[in-house]
């Protein structure tokens, strides 16, 4: 987004920075509270995952007290961005990433961190693809990538629908507001299939990232993924079916 003049005060009440990010708040955060451990390993689990070369800017974290305070100053700064718990707005003069204190701050914050430090460390990210890894690594787990439960069940329904996959679509997105549940859901899908179907499929995401690191205008993934996985279509469909019979094979065991 273009350079914005500020309209409405930012937390800067407290100001706590690490080697990968920064956090101002309008409240007090330790330096090891459970929120910027999060960050931290977080940090750690998508520059290992990615392989992303060295972050080059800073991600700044602003925290308000309360929802109203951080809505007012959405509405101000930002107004023709919709309503959310968390954004990441990326500018000319920094990397930022808002939200306010909840219960529910940790998780909001996964995604659109994650969105900082790719635009930290890439020149530029594909619209879908962006999405694709925030819904991947948004997630929390014993390891990373466990199954998204709620895209795995669209995706499923969807399917059953006729609705079948296409990156080609995906590739043509360039607005994020016109992006659409199912969009969200088949990114995520085909970021999933790629990192855990098989080496090949993960070194074909990995390396086409790495070239994000200097591209300013990306070329397309889909051909790449074409020639390392001639079968990625079924694969892909495959894929998401394997993960609706695991999820729905530990909800039986839990009743």
């Amino acid at each position: 987004m273009a350079q914005k003049t500020f309209t409405a005060e930012r937390p800067r009440s407290h100001r706590l920075a690490t080697d990968h990010f920064e956090i101002r708040s309008d409240f007090p955060i330790a330096q090891e509270s459970p929120l910027v451990l999060e960050l931290e390993e977080l940090q750690k689990q998508i520059t290992t995952t990615l392989q992303l070369p060295k972050q080059r800017d800073p991600v700044v974290v602003y925290l308000f007290s309360d929802e109203e305070s951080y809505r007012n100053y959405m509405h101000n700064t930002w107004p023709a961005l919709p309503a959310r718990r968390a954004f990441f707005v990326g500018t000319s003069r920094e990397l930022a990433v808002y939200s306010f204190h909840s219960e529910s701050i940790q998780e909001d914050l996964r995604h659109e961190f994650t969105h900082g430090l790719l635009h930290a460390s890439l020149s530029t990210v594909p619209l879908w693809l962006d999405e694709g890894l925030a819904e991947y690594f948004e997630v929390r787990g014993a390891e990373v990538g466990p199954p998204h439960p709620g895209h795995v069940r669209f995706l499923q329904t969807t399917r059953k629908n006729g609705w079948n996959p296409s990156m080609y679509k995906l590739e043509q997105l360039s607005d994020f507001q016109t992006m659409t549940q199912q969009d969200y859901a088949e990114s995520w899908g085909w970021v999933h299939y790629m990192l855990h179907e098989n080496d090949d499929t993960r070194q074909t995401l990995v390396n086409y990232i790495a070239e994000l690191e200097t591209k300013t205008v990306p070329g397309k993934l889909m051909p790449l993924l074409e020639k390392a996985s001639p079968s990625y279509y079924n694969g892909m469909l495959s894929h998401v079916a394997n993960m609706s019979r695991s999820i729905e094979l530990v909800s039986h065991q839990n009743r």
